[in-house]
């Protein structure tokens, strides 16, 4: 096995860890339920899998999109929260899992 193969701490390159799914929960200011519509965007730009959790999450499966940044979900994740961050002053929380009931 090499390092591509291999989830790795970093979040980089890693696609054989099991993890395929991430709940996003967006830390919305009081309010600000509006901006789900463009975070739930902002998510679509890395895979087309996700559902919406209204007032403020959303599942995520990034099974393609590993593969395609070359990122284990680890490395996404963080991604996606600096993307959030940067964009919309939004700051998010990540869990990462097998699937959404795990």
């Amino acid at each position: 096995m090499n390092d591509g193969e291999r989830g790795t701490s970093d979040g980089e390159r890693g696609t054989s860890d099991g993890v395929t799914t991430l709940y996003v929960r967006f830390l919305l200011p009081p309010m600000h339920e509006a901006l789900l519509p463009q975070l739930v965007a902002l998510l679509g730009e890395f895979t087309p899998q996700v559902e919406a959790l209204p007032p403020d999450a959303a599942l995520v499966d990034v099974r393609g999109a590993r593969r395609y940044f070359g990122r284990s979900a680890v490395g996404l994740a963080a991604l996606i929260r600096v993307r959030a961050l940067a964009l919309y002053g939004v700051e998010c929380a990540i869990g990462a899992g097998p699937g959404p009931m795990l």
